[in-house]
């Protein structure tokens, strides 16, 4: 984790400090080493949060974009205070952005949704090669207009890989970053035909509607455009 509560500041990890987890209120150690993120880490997780997944410089690297105190943030189960987990990012206005790196079991996907509503995720196309070449290739280049008056991009998908399979069906909007300066909104797909339709918006834009306090649109296809008939 990046952040700890060092005698009640909230705080980096540093050399020889040791500070309290957000989430479960127990000890952490700073880990600084020399080839490795500096960062926080429970010398055991126990019952601390069960989303955790190991830190990336990806992730920090992301979360670097938004102010420190809206980074890894509490967010408790409003009707019972009982349930808690750490947000990625929560802006003032109560928009929670996840930044998921690793897979996600369509269980856990669900639960984060309900839990943290409203919000957006940021999902890592960079994992493997695969599935940033079989994006590219896969785009087709001809534009469809959406109801906002941006345009939609159909694609096809032709790896094995699941990465639209496994974000079709969100609640919420979900961004593809494939490593460069756009992000691609996954605004349909279909799992038996494996074709689709992405909005590509920038990383710089996206990153301004967010401090904006905007939730960003969950945009459409404009009236009388279907992807079949086009």
């Amino acid at each position: 984790m990046h952040l700890a509560i060092v005698d009640n500041i909230v705080s980096e990890a540093a050399p020889g400090l040791r500070g309290l987890c957000k989430c479960c209120g127990t000890f952490v150690i700073a880990k600084c080493g020399r080839y490795v993120a500096w960062h926080w880490a429970h010398s055991y997780l126990g019952d601390c949060d069960p989303w955790w997944e190991t830190e990336t410089a990806w992730h920090r690297n992301w979360k670097n974009n938004f102010p420190l105190d809206w980074q890894e943030v509490l967010h408790k189960d409003p009707a019972t205070g009982d349930e808690k987990h750490i947000a990625d990012v929560k802006t003032p206005t109560g928009i929670v952005v996840e930044f998921q790196h690793s897979p996600i079991k369509l269980e856990e996907r669900n639960s984060r949704e309900n839990f943290y509503k409203p919000m957006v995720w940021v999902v890592n196309g960079c994992r493997n090669d695969f599935d940033r070449v079989n994006f590219s290739l896969g785009i087709h280049g001809n534009k469809l207009p959406l109801a906002s008056g941006s345009v939609g991009i159909r694609f096809s998908w032709y790896s094995r890989g699941k990465l639209p399979h496994n974000w079709c069906d969100t609640k919420y909007p979900v961004f593809f970053d494939f490593g460069n300066d756009v992000l691609w909104q996954l605004l349909s797909f279909d799992v038996k035909t494996k074709d689709g339709l992405v909005k590509p918006v920038s990383k710089t834009g996206f990153i301004s509607e967010i401090k904006a306090g905007q939730l960003p649109q969950d945009d459409k296809l404009a009236p009388c455009i279907t992807l079949q008939n086009t």
